[in-house]
């Protein structure tokens, strides 16, 4: 199974404040729609909180400590803990948030797919540090916007041993 890490990430390192991303580039949301659409999802359960539903066109696996019946809903598989990824069938896993999670799932990760927007903004989760020793940026394509923020679409790849 290859691991995406897939998020979008202020100048200063910034993904959300109080469970929200802090801007609305259409652009980025349709990319992670086209990166995303037929694949497997993972996210933490509060991210599926403030999505509010979940992603159509994609398995969508939340992991949550706290697995309750009427949690069981139609199109989601719900995991108890980060060893449980393994288990998820799928060739590709596209992790979507949080914070924790692309922590916890860094050092399996074999792909990011990074959104830089070139403002700062000040949050409470931040995106994990890269170490560009163990990652090679494949592209980067820069877009200057006029109603919004300018940001970078960047992919990295682990470095092969």
């Amino acid at each position: 199974m290859k691991i995406i890490l897939i998020a979008s990430v202020s100048k200063n390192g910034y993904i959300g404040k109080n469970n929200k991303l802090m801007w609305n580039i259409p652009n980025d949301l349709k990319r992670f729609k086209n990166l995303t659409i037929g694949e497997t999802i993972l996210m933490g359960r509060k991210t599926f909180d403030s999505i509010g539903k979940i992603l159509p066109g994609r398995k969508n696996v939340i992991l949550t400590r706290k697995i309750h019946k009427n949690n069981i809903k139609h199109h989601v598989q719900f995991i108890s803990s980060i060893k449980c990824v393994k288990n998820i069938p799928c060739k590709k896993l596209f992790v979507i948030g949080g914070g924790e999670i692309y922590t916890s799932l860094l050092k399996e990760a074999n792909i990011i797919e990074l959104t830089k927007i070139h403002k700062n903004f000040f949050g409470d989760t931040k995106f994990p540090k890269i170490n560009m020793k163990k990652w090679k940026k494949i592209h980067e394509l820069f877009y200057e916007e006029n109603h919004t923020y300018n940001y970078s679409l960047i992919r990295f790849e682990r470095i092969k041993k």
